[in-house]
């Protein structure tokens, strides 16, 4: 009888796969390291396909334990097999010199740059938090370029000292920019804060940017900062998300739409009130709507007369939205939106189904039903 050691790996993986568990914060627990015990076969196919996947830096300290120590470690002991990590998050970076005097230490340029050489060939997401200091040096926005796959770049950044001591290259943002070529998608979640420079569209303008496809903007984020990406990127901008959440949005956000209007292919929104303030734009290109949270008992199905006439194929919706009271509000989408073919649920596990009313109401207009954890709308287009 055929056992688990005979199975190919890609069986094999696909069974590991669900034996690891994750906590809340989507880490893999301590049976990672348990199932890497079981023999040389399982450990070089877990540390090949997840082990250090997504690698969060908090600390100078966690940092430097792996360029030292862990990275090299794995690769003494297993000579073929070498971690791939494709998202790698930094939550404290620091680039004004002496480090901050806190609880723990940061993460400085020197670090970063090693840690990017480690995985310069496997990284395809790079997160960056800056405390205080919006800037980089030459060699670390060039250790950025030299990142061969790099296709999403998140931008972040808090402010803990008094603005009078903080220092700004007006600069660094346009150059980093301009050095990763490879770019599609672009995170901002940057306040509009009076001491940070005004990064305008003509400053942008002066670089050679990447073809950024889809723009987000998080919560808060600085709108003429948002506004001037949009101008400069207009010819390349597919999808956007989020800039419902943008501070100032009735004076800027319907500005942004109306530029891209003719040009959106996927759009996501986090409510739908920002739709009251752009009631007469057309999407005539947009084929992915998504949405993340809506009520149904104060909505009716004219909030999204605008996009009756917008070629929606792939309609996405939050899977905990799929409760009954919201049900006739989202079934009538269904024979609104004539183009619709494909409905998603995200932010859902496995054993995840949808409520029988929606899979009937989908056999009834030939529309397939999808389910996803954590897509990303670039995915999700592809569909």
């Amino acid at each position: 009888m055929a056992n688990i050691s005979n199975l190919p790996n890609e069986v094999l993986g696909l069974i590991l796969q669900t034996l690891i568990s994750k906590n809340r914060w989507r880490h893999y627990d301590k049976s990672m390291g348990e199932l890497r015990l079981v023999c040389r076969r399982w450990s070089n196919l877990l540390t090949d396909q997840h082990l250090y996947q997504t690698l969060e830096i908090e600390s100078g300290t966690r940092a430097m334990k792996l360029i030292t120590h862990q990275i090299p470690n794995l690769r003494l002991q297993f000579s073929n097999v070498q971690p791939k990590c494709k998202v790698l998050k930094i939550w404290e970076l620091w680039t004004g010199g002496k480090v901050l005097i806190t609880d723990k230490d940061m993460v400085t340029p020197p670090l970063l740059e090693a840690l990017m050489e480690l995985f310069y060939d496997t990284i395809i997401e790079l997160d960056l938090e800056f405390i205080d200091n919006l800037s980089l040096p030459t060699s670390t926005i060039q250790a950025i370029g030299r990142i061969k796959n790099l296709r999403t770049l998140r931008l972040s950044y808090e402010q803990r000292k008094a603005e009078t001591s903080c220092e700004h290259d007006p600069d660094f943002f346009c150059s980093l920019l301009s050095a990763a070529q490879g770019l599609k998608c672009l995170v901002i979640d940057i306040a509009d804060i009076d001491h940070l420079p005004k990064i305008l569209a003509s400053h942008l303008g002066r670089f050679r940017l990447p073809n950024i496809t889809h723009l987000v903007a998080e919560q808060y984020c600085s709108a003429e900062l948002v506004l001037s990406l949009v101008v400069t990127l207009k010819s390349t901008l597919t999808v956007v998300s989020n800039f419902d959440c943008i501070d100032d949005d009735e004076e800027y956000v319907p500005h942004m739409y109306e530029i891209l209007q003719d040009k959106l292919q996927g759009l996501h929104l986090t409510e739908l009130f920002i739709l009251k303030h752009i009631p007469n734009l057309k999407f005539t290109s947009l084929r992915l709507l998504s949405i993340e949270n809506f009520d149904a008992d104060i909505l009716d199905s004219s909030e999204l007369d605008m996009f009756l006439h917008s070629p929606i194929e792939i309609l996405v919706l939050c899977g905990s939205d799929t409760h009954e009271s919201n049900s006739t509000f989202l079934l009538d989408q269904f024979t609104r939106l004539p183009s619709l073919k494909k409905l998603v649920f995200y932010g859902v596990d496995s054993t995840f189904s949808a409520p029988e009313y929606y899979l009937k109401a989908c056999q009834d207009h030939q529309i397939q039903c999808f389910y996803r954890d954590n897509p990303s709308l670039l995915e999700l287009m592809k569909l």
